[in-house]
């Protein structure tokens, strides 16, 4: 009989419990747009991954990347902490913010990488020219010289017309906007 009581009451709680509402998280009322999101969250990936290269100088300078990162937008630690519980809550929506969080960051990388390309080739460049003049201090002009020396005019010339390339695309696609 006490056997009965206990099950009894045990399949009571059990019900109640799995009848029980769960609260879901409410819109808040300073609702920050999906597009600010995707920038916010994008910039503190930014942050983070710098404060994970540079731990010893944000400590240094006590700087707070994430407090930067709301000051930069203008939002609130509380404001973003309510959105950020909503979103999550949001489960499609927050999958389809953090594709685009995702998307900006390897865009951000192959930047970074170009940029880190033609500033090794610039430097490349620039080596070749002061071996180059030390040569000619030296006054010692050797074959191989005039070659390295050569290849140099060709890459100016071949960095020449790829900034040429880039100013006329941009100006194109500048001019196409003002048309639209």
């Amino acid at each position: 009989m006490k056997k009965n009581i206990v099950y009894s009451v045990f399949i009571i709680v059990l019900v109640g419990f799995s009848c029980q509402n769960l609260n879901k998280v409410s819109k808040p009322e300073n609702l920050i747009a999906e597009d600010k999101m995707i920038e916010i969250l994008t910039d503190i990936a930014f942050v983070k991954a710098a404060k994970g290269s540079y731990k010893k100088v944000f400590d240094i300078e006590k700087i707070n990347p994430e407090a930067y990162i709301l000051e930069k937008h203008g939002i609130d630690s509380l404001v973003f902490a309510d959105n950020n519980n909503w979103y999550t809550s949001q489960l499609d929506k927050y999958e389809e913010i953090f594709t685009k969080v995702k998307s900006n960051l390897e865009v951000s990388k192959v930047k970074f990488e170009k940029l880190k390309k033609e500033e090794d080739s610039l430097k490349k460049i620039e080596d070749s020219i002061k071996r180059a003049k030390n040569n000619l201090k030296d006054d010692k002009i050797l074959p191989e010289d005039l070659d390295e020396l050569e290849s140099i005019r060709k890459e100016l010339i071949d960095v020449e017309k790829e900034n040429a390339v880039k100013k006329r695309s941009s100006s194109n696609s500048l001019s196409g906007k003002k048309k639209q």
